[in-house]
C-alpha cells in the first residue's frame, strides 16, 4: 500500500526541484519580456498586465494561498499556456511568443479570477518561422493520429458499457485512455472539454461528474454498468468533438514544449499519489502514456533546439530511456501491476527519474523562444 505521508514528502521535493515543470526564470532568453505574478485568494496579482509582442516569460509564485494554485493565459477560451499545481510556497514559469492583441489572465478559484494581458507592437514570433511551422505541422499529425485512435477505442469501450458487460468494460478501459493521456495538454486547452472527458469526482460538482472516471467508478467500485449508458454516449460525443477540434487548433512550437512539461507535472504533482485511477489502479498505464506524449512533443520541437544545445538534447533523450527503464519492472503483459502494489522505494525511484527528466526538459521552451 502507498503511504500518503511519503507521497506528500516526495511531491514537495519534486515540485521544488522541478519548479512545477515550467522553465525557470534564469533560463529566460535574451530580449524576452518577463512578467511576474503572485497567486492570492483574489486570483492573479497583478490583475492586469501589458507587454510588447514577442517572447514573454510568465513567472508565477504562490506565496501563501490555498484557494488558487493555477495560472493560465487564454486566447478566447483556448488555453495558450499554464502553470498548474502551485501549492503554497511553490513557483514556476512558462514561455509564450505572442502577437499583438488582448489575452485573458485566469487564476481559477479566486474571488476575481480573470484579468487582461494587453500585448502591443510587432514581434518576431515563432508563427512566422518556417521551421516552427514544420514542427507544428508534424505535431498536429501526431494529435490527429492519437485522437483517431482515441475515438476508435472509446467507441469499443462505450459499446461494452452499453451492453452491460462489466468484464469487457474493465478490459478495454485503460487502453482506451492511453491516446488521451498522450495529448492531454492540448485537450485541456479546449475549456470544459477536458473536465467532461477526464474529471475526477472531486474536480467537479457531483451532478457534473461524467466521462471516463465516472464509468471507472461504476465498473470497479460499484461492479455494474447500470445507469452508465447516457454517460458513455456523452463521453463518445466529447471524444469525437476533441477529434474535430485538434484539426484546427492554433499551436506554437513553444506551446508544444510547454505541453511536454505539463505532462510531467501531471505525473509528479497528482498522479504519483494514485488519485487519478483511484478505482481501477491502472495509474502506471497513464504514467507511460504521459511520458510517451512528452517524448513525442520533445521530438517534435527538437529540430529547433538541437543546434543551440546538442548536449541538452542528448541528455533529455537519455532521461526518457531512464524513465521507461524504471517502469519496466512493473509491466505485466499489455499493462502494468496495480499501482497500489508499489512500495515506497518503487515510487521514490520513479519520482527521481521523472525529476531528472523534468529538470532538463524545463529548459526547452526558453531555447525555442530565443530562436
Amino acid at each position: 500500500m502507498i503511504r500518503l505521508s511519503f507521497l506528500a514528502a516526495t511531491l514537495g521535493m519534486f515540485a521544488l526541484a522541478a519548479g512545477g515543470c515550467g522553465s525557470s526564470a534564469e533560463d529566460a532568453p535574451p530580449g524576452a519580456t518577463k512578467l511576474a505574478f503572485e497567486l492570492s485568494d483574489a486570483g492573479c496579482d497583478p490583475h492586469d498586465a501589458k507587454a510588447p509582442a514577442g517572447p514573454i516569460v510568465f513567472e508565477v509564485e504562490n506565496p501563501g494561498t490555498s484557494k488558487v494554485s493555477e495560472f493560465e493565459v487564454l486566447d478566447g477560451e483556448t488555453i495558450l499556456g499554464e502553470q498548474e499545481n502551485l501549492a503554497e510556497g511553490l513557483s514556476g514559469s512558462f514561455s509564450l511568443d505572442l502577437e499583438a492583441g488582448e489575452y485573458t489572465l485566469y487564476c481559477p478559484g479566486g474571488s476575481d479570477e480573470r484579468g487582461t494581458l494587453t500585448v502591443t507592437g510587432k514581434g518576431s514570433t515563432q508563427a512566422s518561422d518556417a521551421r516552427s511551422e514544420a514542427v507544428v505541422s508534424d505535431y498536429r499529425s501526431y494529435l490527429e493520429r492519437n485522437t483517431a485512435e482515441l475515438a476508435a477505442k472509446t467507441e469499443s469501450f462505450v459499446a461494452a458499457v452499453e451492453a452491460g458487460d462489466v468484464v469487457e468494460g474493465k478490459r478495454l478501459y485503460a487502453s482506451a485512455r492511453v491516446p488521451y493521456e498522450r495529448i492531454e495538454p492540448v485537450a485541456e486547452s479546449f475549456g470544459d472539454l477536458d473536465p467532461r472527458i477526464d474529471a475526477r469526482a472531486n474536480d467537479v460538482k457531483p451532478s457534473e461528474f461524467g466521462g471516463f472516471h465516472r464509468i471507472e467508478k461504476a465498473l470497479w467500485a460499484e461492479g455494474t454498468t447500470a445507469g452508465m449508458a447516457p454517460v458513455a454516449k456523452q463521453l463518445l460525443a466529447d471524444v469525437k468533438e476533441l477529434q474535430r477540434k485538434v484539426k484546427t487548433v492554433e499551436l506554437q512550437a513553444v506551446q508544444i514544449a510547454n505541453g511536454a512539461n505539463e505532462l510531467l507535472s501531471e505525473v509528479s504533482a497528482s498522479k504519483i499519489t494514485g488519485e487519478e485511477e483511484r478505482y481501477s489502479h491502472t495509474d502506471l498505464v497513464d504514467f507511460e502514456a504521459n511520458i510517451e506524449g512528452a517524448e513525442a512533443a520533445f521530438e517534435a520541437v527538437k529540430p529547433l533546439i538541437v543546434g543551440a544545445d546538442p548536449k541538452l538534447a542528448k541528455q533529455i533523450e537519455a532521461h526518457f530511456e531512464d524513465v521507461y527503464t524504471a517502469l519496466e519492472p512493473y509491466r505485466r503483459g499489455d499493462g502494468f501491476v496495480p499501482y497500489a502494489l508499489l512500495s515506497e522505494a518503487d515510487t521514490r525511484k520513479l519520482a527521481q527519474e521523472i525529476d531528472a527528466l523534468a529538470e532538463d526538459l524545463s529548459r526547452v521552451p526558453a531555447l525555442i523562444v530565443q530562436g
